[in-house]
């Protein structure tokens, strides 16, 4: 089977991520990108990097942790490694999901510890801070004075990287119509994307046709 014309949609730029997969940068990451880079210097104890599901923030988490040697911790499993964190001498750490109920008092705990020791805490959650449902006003405090870098809406050229990238994963041959049919009816988000070209996959092979704008228009409307 001949590959898929990949060529006319990958021209953005990425970066590695841990585990050496590449990421894809677009004008939705620029916020946060920029504040990657702009790292040890940051003007705060943490920051926070918000945004959907699926947009990426455990590729930047990861990307931050390669380039500062953070450790990564999921804020609901911190519990009693909270009191031990961070490692001394840490430069950076890792705290994913901070809206996923996590222990709040351990969290300013390990807020207070990390602006004493100097490490630098970058945080991810799927909300912005001022709505995230938090009972401990102490925690509330402390996370309101990070700023906050927000994950924008996927652009269409991400979305076209996404949806030729997912189609060459699952070798399915489509071309620039049916990648243009899809930016202009799909809904913009990478989870979309994602349940897209598997509901397309599962339907072309089960009607035994190939993946043309006719069946993403029942793949679509199925969905």
């Amino acid at each position: 089977m001949r590959e898929p014309p990949l060529q006319y949609v990958l021209d953005l730029p990425h970066r590695p991520a841990l585990g050496g997969e590449d990421f894809w940068i677009s004008e939705c990451h620029a916020e946060v990108m920029a504040w990657l880079d702009a790292w040890p210097k940051w003007p705060a104890s943490g920051v926070v990097v918000a945004g959907p599901p699926r947009a990426g923030k455990t590729h930047i988490a990861r990307m931050f942790a390669q380039m500062s040697g953070a450790a990564v911790v999921s804020a609901a499993a911190l519990g009693d490694v909270g009191a031990r964190l961070p490692s001394h001498g840490a430069r950076a750490l890792v705290v994913e999901d901070i809206d996923r109920n996590p222990p709040e008092e351990a969290l300013f705990h390990l807020f207070n510890r990390a602006r004493e020791a100097g490490t630098s805490l970058l945080f991810t959650s799927r909300t912005l801070p001022p709505v995230i449902p938090l009972s401990l006003a102490d925690w509330r405090s402390r996370l309101l004075t990070c700023p906050v870098a927000e994950i924008g809406r996927p652009d269409d050229r991400l979305m076209a990287v996404v949806l030729a990238k997912l189609f060459h994963d699952r070798q399915l041959v489509v071309g620039e119509a049916e990648i243009a049919f899809l930016l202009t009816h799909m809904e913009r988000a990478i989870a979309s994307a994602e349940a897209t070209v598997a509901e397309a996959d599962r339907r072309a092979l089960a009607l035994k046709r190939r993946v043309t704008v006719a069946l993403l228009k029942e793949t679509l409307d199925s969905l």
